[in-house]
C-alpha cells in the first residue's frame, strides 16, 4: 500500500509532467520551435510516441513543416490532445 508521502510524490510528478507538456505546446504555439523540440525530447518516451501517433493520424504520415504556422498548430494540438488523454478527458 502506498503511503501519503508516496501518493503526494506521484501526484507532484504527474502534475510536473503535464505542466512540462503545456510549456512545450506553448513553445510551438508562439513559434519557438527550437525550444519546443528540446522540450519534446525531454518528455518520457511513451508520451513522445503518443504525440507522434496523433501527428501521424492527423497528417496521413506527411512530414510537418514546423516553420509554418499550420505545422506548429498541428504539433501543439497533438500535445494538447495527449494531455487530455492522460487526464482522462477524452
Amino acid at each position: 500500500m502506498v503511503g501519503p508521502e508516496g501518493l503526494a510524490h506521484a501526484l507532484e510528478s504527474y502534475v510536473k509532467t503535464l505542466q512540462h507538456q503545456l510549456a512545450v505546446a506553448a513553445s510551438f504555439y508562439y513559434g519557438r520551435v527550437g525550444e519546443g523540440m528540446d522540450g519534446l525530447q525531454a518528455m518520457p518516451e511513451h508520451v513522445r510516441l503518443r504525440i507522434d501517433q496523433i501527428l501521424w493520424e492527423s497528417t496521413g504520415g506527411e512530414l510537418l513543416d514546423l516553420e509554418a504556422k499550420e505545422g506548429r498548430a498541428l504539433m501543439w494540438g497533438a500535445i494538447l490532445q495527449s494531455i487530455e488523454e492522460r487526464m482522462g478527458i477524452t
